[in-house]
């Protein structure tokens, strides 16, 4: 039963468009569709004389290539050598006479340790011993 009143809807929609169909073809002017068929079908495209070949290459300007915005770089790698770095005033170590500043590690052993001949080494441990020790 509900696919009759389905079916019967759908015949009395069709029915009710088709005359509307039908008269929207009629209407069509036979001029319009004589006159599009009797015309000769391009055959490719048109070929420019050379006169406007000539006018075409001297009226063409260079594109601009360059972007809208610049280019912002995402990393920098720095390449080369770096310049020194100034040694300042705090940096410089203590001379040998001076206090050195707290937690200093000095190095006056090792020099001392580096001397060329044995007798040189000697002398250089016999003063580091008589230096007052870095507090």
């Amino acid at each position: 039963m509900k696919i009759f009143r389905t079916l019967s809807l759908l015949v009395a929609l069709f029915g009710a468009t088709a005359p509307a169909l039908v008269l929207a073809q009629a209407s069509a002017p036979p001029s319009m569709a004589a006159s599009a068929t009797s015309l000769p079908a391009p055959v490719g495209p048109r070929v420019m004389t050379p006169a406007e070949q000539r006018r075409n290459v001297d009226e063409a300007t260079a594109p601009d290539l360059r972007p809208d915005r610049p280019v912002v770089p995402q990393i920098s790698v720095p390449f080369g050598r770096k310049p020194p770095v100034p040694a300042s005033a705090a940096s410089r170590a203590p001379r040998s006479g001076a206090a050195a500043p707290p937690g200093h590690i000095g190095d006056a052993a090792a020099r001392c340790e580096s001397a060329p001949s044995d007798l040189e080494r000697a002398a250089c441990r016999k003063r580091l011993a008589q230096t007052k020790p870095p507090v």
